[in-house]
């Protein structure tokens, strides 16, 4: 015999395939970016490629004046040669300086360092599919989405959804994806971006 449904059956039938219909219909939330830890930043005094020092050696003015550190992070100092001055602080610098010129050079040899002038400033890179890409100033604190704003902006050939966050971090270089429409969209938290990072924006195949 053929059963036949109750209208309350069918009610809650109905009811079902519009809850189903509701849930699929809404935007998904965007899981958490996890992004690698950068390599290890120096403190905003230390010594960095590049860098303008002044470097005083009490009573020796031939010694004495503006050294700038190389690319290789030292200096070249009359009577003792390279320096190591790269991610040190000044003050450390300038008692390397004093120990080295002690040994068979200067009796109590006394010695200041000091910064004069930052050659290379911090800078995060914008590449790709962007209004006006390069290279632009840290300040200290800044997210993905204004560094992107820094460049211009995405063109209309941006993909957005696969733009490639590069990171030099203390096992290599390494490259996260990032989908910026769900940042746009709120359906995903923006990400910190630290000095020396570089963003790509990739062009949309469509």
């Amino acid at each position: 015999m053929r059963s036949e449904s109750s209208p309350a059956s069918l009610w809650l039938g109905l009811v079902w395939a519009a809850l189903v219909i509701l849930v699929s219909g809404c935007p998904k939330t965007t899981g958490p970016v996890v992004l690698p830890p950068p390599a290890t930043t120096p403190k905003s005094d230390d010594v960095r490629a590049g860098d303008k020092l002044s470097i005083v050696v009490r009573g020796q003015e031939e010694m004495s004046g503006e050294y700038v550190v190389s690319a290789d992070g030292s200096i070249r100092f009359p009577r003792i040669g390279e320096v190591p001055a790269l991610n040190r602080d000044p003050g450390d610098v300038a008692a390397d300086i004093e120990t080295k010129l002690a040994d068979g050079w200067l009796r109590n040899p006394q010695v200041s360092v000091s910064l004069l002038e930052r050659q290379d400033p911090e800078q995060i890179t914008v590449l790709g599919e962007v209004k006006e890409a390069g290279s632009y100033p840290h300040d200290g604190s800044l997210t993905l989405m204004q560094a992107i704003s820094l460049a211009g902006g995405l063109t209309t050939e941006a993909q957005r959804r696969k733009v490639k966050l590069i990171r030099e971090t203390a096992q290599g270089r390494k490259t996260v994806e990032v989908d910026v429409q769900a940042i746009v969209e709120s359906r995903a938290q923006d990400l910190p971006i630290e000095p020396g990072d570089i963003i790509m924006v990739p062009e949309s195949p469509i």
